[in-house]
């Protein structure tokens, strides 16, 4: 469904993100993850048009898309969350999710369908995905006044409800305690049985390796490993980019 094939970003001489290949196959959860300033957030930068490349290719379901900017990306299918809440916080819970539909009407023909005769089944769908974040008691309640948590429930339906077949999720567990991740974890993997497909970029190992099918590592912008969260776990590359080498050091 996407795949990165020697994508660099340079910024002056520092290489964020270095000569990455990386695929991710329809219907699977891979898991992106490194120590700080590994080059996770600019790759999601790179994939959703944030930046542009310095070099290589992101391709989407057979589309080159390196060019391409945010909007139309999302429009074929892309969507993300963010490490800091990027809510409309001005907007109600439900205006959220309506506002995220936008990108599914193409020109005024589809506005007109959406407003009117495709307007019940877009306020069905808006309800089932304030069932599912747990959010329908709050449906007009400002976004910018939910609690923490809420929020972030809040912006992965909202990216769900654009009709993303892809979903990117970064750092979707920062400043979460652990009842919230433990449900974050079961929300990702419904999200996945409803069809979606989701690159998440974490810092929480546990819930990376339960929910992935797969986890790619990167370190100082290039690719260090990939395989199952057993295979990774076990690579020592990943333990020396994470814990330093057990090798003394020059006095």
């Amino acid at each position: 469904m996407l795949e990165l094939k020697n994508l660099s970003r340079h910024f002056g001489g520092v290489k964020a993100v270095d000569t990455l290949d990386l695929s991710v196959k329809k219907g699977e959860i891979l898991g992106l993850i490194g120590p700080n300033g590994s080059g996770k957030s600019t790759t999601v930068n790179l994939i959703t048009g944030v930046y542009q490349p310095t070099a290589g290719t992101v391709t989407f379901k057979g589309q080159d898309i390196s060019q391409m900017p945010p909007h139309q990306r999302c429009e074929l299918g892309l969507a993300r969350t963010f490490q800091n809440i990027r809510l409309f916080g001005h907007l109600t819970v439900w205006q959220n999710l309506w506002a995220a539909r936008v990108v599914r009407e193409q020109g005024w023909a589809g506005f007109k369908q959406r407003w009117l005769s495709g307007a019940s089944a877009a306020r069905e769908e808006a309800e089932k995905l304030l069932v599912f974040g747990d959010l329908a008691h709050k449906r007009d309640m400002l976004a910018g006044n939910l609690a923490f948590g809420e929020q972030r429930r809040l912006e992965l339906i909202r990216a769900a409800a654009s009709g993303a077949e892809l979903l990117l999720l970064d750092e979707p567990a920062a400043g979460m305690n652990a009842e919230e991740i433990n449900d974050l974890d079961n929300r990702i993997r419904s999200l996945r049985d409803q069809g979606h497909t989701i690159l998440l970029i974490e810092h929480h190992m546990e819930l990376v390796m339960e929910v992935c099918d797969r986890v790619a590592v990167l370190n100082f912008g290039r690719k260090i490993a990939e395989g199952t969260p057993a295979q990774v776990q076990a690579d020592a590359q990943v333990r020396a980019a994470y814990l330093g080498t057990d090798e003394p050091q020059a006095a």
